[in-house]
């Protein structure tokens, strides 16, 4: 039986039998984003060698011949936590009293030892200021009987309050606030509630006894004659009289400044003012202080 004549089947790439011709084979290795083969690979055909040229020559030879364009990075160490200060070298403990000479430290140390309830600080405070208090507490009220009660209560509060205070703040500015603001309660009272003590009256007669305390015993001086003796009594009258009819604040400002010797910083704070206004009201009471004794000058 003779075979039957046709057509050959078609094949692959024939165009004559109408199948188009199959793609060339690729060569299966991966090629990178760039277009540009690993290096040591065979570059891939892809029928035009216009694309690989039109990459800079320098750019081609170091993708060709580079590896460290695709080395992996070694994973970067964390640098070693530093340990946290141990607790005993962070607190700086505070020497006592007792290990130091208080008689040489400034106030404001001595306040941190107050703090720590340490009494022998507070006794060099008390021994320092004793006198000073009740100098500006007696010409803050004119009355001796009460000087010495509020004094107590003043040092009483700076002990009981110490902790209030926060250092490195001025240690007198502090001081005679709170001296200050009793002395003010103590006048507050008295004008609601008017009594006249026997030291005033005695005061007020001339006979007045005691030492120190008032103003005239900072201007009088010792080998006086019976002349100077009724002269300087009757300015010292004079001038104590002017320095109490001065308003409040020109007379807490000028006692501040003349008696306690605190600078006009200070004293603003203590008082509440600017500097400037204090400043403005010492002269002030100056100029009416000498308007008052210039017959006696």
């Amino acid at each position: 039986m003779e075979p039957k004549s046709g057509p050959d089947p078609a094949k692959p790439g024939d165009a004559s039998n109408g199948v188009p011709p199959s793609p060339p084979a690729r060569n299966p290795q991966v090629v990178p984003a760039h277009g540009l083969p690993f290096p040591g690979a065979a570059r891939p055909n892809t029928g035009s060698d216009s694309e690989i040229q039109s990459v800079p020559d320098a750019l081609r030879d170091r993708v060709d011949s580079s590896t460290e364009l695709y080395a992996v990075p070694e994973p970067l160490e964390a640098p070693a936590a530093s340990a946290p200060p141990s607790p005993a070298s962070s607190s700086v403990e505070l020497p006592t009293a007792d290990e130091i000479d208080v008689s040489k430290m400034p106030d404001e140390e001595l306040m941190r030892l107050c703090q720590d309830g340490d009494e022998l600080a507070f006794e060099e405070l008390f021994k320092r200021y004793e006198g000073p208090a009740l100098s500006f507490i007696n010409r803050m009220i004119g009355d001796r009987s009460r000087t010495e009660a509020l004094g107590q209560e003043a040092f009483l509060r700076i002990f009981k309050e110490a902790k209030s205070y926060q250092y490195p703040r001025s240690f007198p500015t502090w001081f005679y606030t709170i001296v200050r603001n009793l002395c003010k309660n103590e006048l507050r009272w008295r004008s609601r509630h008017p009594t006249v003590s026997i030291e005033e009256n005695l005061d007020r007669s001339g006979h007045s006894g005691g030492e120190g305390g008032n103003l005239g015993d900072r201007l009088k001086s010792a080998g006086r004659g019976p002349l100077d003796e009724i002269v300087g009594d009757e300015m010292v009258k004079k001038l104590e009289g002017a320095l109490s009819d001065l308003p409040e604040l020109e007379r807490e400002i000028l006692i501040l400044n003349r008696f306690q010797n605190l600078k006009y910083k200070e004293i603003a704070e203590i008082v509440g003012v600017p500097v400037g206004t204090v400043r403005s009201r010492i002269h002030g009471a100056l100029d009416r202080l000498r308007r008052e004794i210039k017959d006696y000058l």
